[in-house]
């Protein structure tokens, strides 16, 4: 059986150190101290837990979190091979539901996965002929390996800098592309199994990300309101345009969430935990959110919450500038979501 690398979560060419300086703490992604996919995987982790500006200054981060078992930081990175001359992948996905395979004729097979689905493989003993290709991609993730030689490695160009790729501020929601991976395929159906992205959503409230999390076919890493503590001025609130517009609204709102801060505060004075206190926290908390789909998931992501009337404000807003960013990135894949965004949206926006 033969192993040649075909792609793997390449970084937002509009993005840079320089580039994000004052608009998000995603600069600090520029200080990590691995490869590209590592300091995806640690920024993942720190937003959990809100230690950003910590960014490069512990070694063994990634591999004391894959120990601990918090895996879910891994899935943020996706990595494409091509396997020659073995239907050995058929197999593959019956122990591992979470990779795409793809048969390419003639005895070829293309099998994407993120990182985490790659090493449960090894730790079955199964796939070890991709162990390099992984190992030099990301090679904190896979510490429990020793380092081997690499293979052949045959990746295709990231598209150029586009200005539909840049960051959008909209009020306090932020929407960056982090990255994202979309092999060189002759049918396009292929694509839209083994392309994937990777978004960092923020200034959005939990009500938000209540229904983003509904969408299961994904990898997600939160700030953790059991780990971050949000007493008084640690929280921000989400505030609904209709609710804004009408002061006497604004002030019902207003005065609630000043007796949660107090009342927040007041839990944890008393020594109760971060995991309980925040019971009381309202949705209207704000959050971020790393999330990672293929792009037959933010395909349907799309269809419900980017171009769908009966979409909520929040999230439609949100996955209107996410698709925007990926059309430019794969738009054979996203015409459809293109031109009924355009036709129900866009000409109206004008």
């Amino acid at each position: 059986m033969q192993i040649e690398l075909v792609a793997y979560t390449q970084p937002n060419p509009a993005l840079s150190a320089e580039a994000m300086s004052g608009f998000s703490d995603v600069a600090t992604l520029w200080q990590g101290k691995g490869t590209f996919a590592e300091n995806v995987i640690e920024y993942a982790g720190r937003v959990c837990y809100r230690s950003t500006e910590r960014m490069g200054t512990a070694p063994e981060f990634i591999a004391a979190r894959v120990r601990e078992g918090h895996e879910d930081i891994i899935e943020h990175i996706v990595v494409t091979v091509r396997v020659i001359g073995s239907d050995a992948p058929l197999r593959w996905r019956l122990l591992n539901r979470h990779c795409e395979i793809s048969d390419l004729g003639a005895g070829a097979w293309l099998v994407s996965g993120n990182t985490r689905v790659w090493l449960d493989f090894f730790r079955q003993g199964i796939a070890l002929e991709a162990l390099p290709f992984l190992k030099a991609v990301a090679p904190a993730v896979f510490a429990e390996y020793p380092t081997v030689s690499n293979g052949r490695w045959a990746i295709d160009d990231a598209v150029a800098h586009h200005p539909s790729l840049a960051p959008v501020q909209d009020g306090p929601m932020r929407v960056t592309l982090l990255g994202y991976t979309q092999p060189t395929l002759d049918d396009p159906a292929h694509l839209l199994h083994h392309g994937a992205a990777t978004f960092f959503f923020e200034g959005i409230s939990r009500a938000c990300t209540h229904q983003l999390v509904r969408h299961r076919l994904a990898s997600f890493s939160q700030e953790s309101q059991r780990y971050v503590d949000l007493t008084k001025g640690g929280w921000n609130a989400i505030v609904p345009a209709e609710i804004a517009r009408r002061p006497e609204a604004m002030a019902l709102l207003a005065e609630f969430w000043a007796q949660a801060e107090q009342q927040y505060a007041a839990l944890r004075a008393l020594g109760i935990r971060k995991e309980d206190a925040r019971f009381l926290l309202p949705n209207a908390a704000e959050t971020r959110i790393v999330t990672t789909m293929n792009f037959a998931a933010w395909s349907h992501f799309f269809w419900l919450r980017a171009v769908d009337k009966a979409a909520q404000w929040e999230i439609r807003q949100m996955a209107q500038y996410a698709l925007r960013m990926l059309y430019t990135v794969a738009p054979a894949v996203f015409q459809e979501h293109w031109n009924v965004y355009q036709e129900r949206f866009e000409e109206r926006e004008k």
